[in-house]
């Protein structure tokens, strides 16, 4: 094996490793993602969730308002 051969063949060895590296990389950031995904998915349903009582809320208190008002007029 001649020295350009050797070279060439440590060349590519070096290339695969950071090929490999990348592609771990890549699916670590695919993981994070998918965890980011679902954490923020948790949250908008909670606040709509949220939401909703508080406009049930809103809605009860309007009314007892208006029946109270009127009881005394």
């Amino acid at each position: 094996m001649s020295h350009a051969e050797s070279e060439l063949i440590y060349a590519l060895g070096r290339l695969e490793g950071k090929v490999d590296t990348l592609i771990q990389l890549q699916r670590l950031q695919e993981e994070q993602i998918k965890v980011h995904e679902e954490r923020i998915r948790t949250l908008e349903h909670s606040r709509s969730y949220a939401m909703g009582i508080a406009a049930a809320v809103g809605a009860i208190i309007s009314t007892a308002v208006t029946f109270v008002t009127k009881a005394f007029n």
